[in-house]
């Protein structure tokens, strides 16, 4: 397969990388990225520039896992683009040539631009998908805190004290002989 002028390489993926990160960060990040597909490159760099910017370590190396997260719709170039499918969409009828050249459908787009929060890059017309993002380590739940050793073996010299105050102590009777 030829390559276009488009493909996005491992110097171009390098390239989108915070220089401020240790080379072995970089590395390990980079590797990451080169199993993406040429339409995942693509995204990120879309992603790139775009006000969705990837900007941590971590980010970068969750992207592979989260190229659902964002919709890159490389066929949508200009405002009137994204009206015409939003009327697509939103139109329960076809309508005739003649009332479709009446439509003016910049309106349309800026207002779907507005409501689904897209931006333009040299890709393609990129907006979030509603996913959620997903982490590689998945968060920790909160749960209580558990008291330290020392918190711990306090609680139990207080629960012995109260115990041995609450039952007197009983001498024990002479064995019978």
């Amino acid at each position: 397969m030829a390559k276009s002028k488009s493909d996005i390489s491992l110097n171009d993926l390098k390239a989108m990388l915070p220089q401020e990160w240790e080379p072995a960060e970089q590395e390990a990040t980079l590797r990451a990225l080169s199993a993406l597909s040429q339409e995942d490159r693509d995204l990120l760099a879309a992603v790139q520039e775009s006000p969705f910017r990837l900007t941590t370590l971590e980010q970068f190396r969750e992207f592979p896992a989260n190229t659902e997260y964002f919709i890159l719709e490389d066929n949508i170039r200009k405002v009137e683009d994204v009206g015409w499918r939003y009327l697509a969409q939103h139109l329960d009828i076809l309508l005739p040539p003649e009332l479709l050249d009446a439509i003016d459908p910049v309106p349309f787009g800026n207002h779907a631009m507005q409501e689904e929060q897209g931006c333009f890059t040299s890709k393609g017309y990129l907006t979030l998908s509603g996913d959620e993002w997903e982490h590689e380590r998945p968060r920790e739940k909160q749960t209580e805190k558990k008291p330290s050793i020392k918190e711990r073996l306090e609680q139990s010299r207080k629960e012995c004290a109260g115990q041995s105050k609450a039952q007197p102590h009983r001498e024990k009777s002479a064995p019978e002989l």
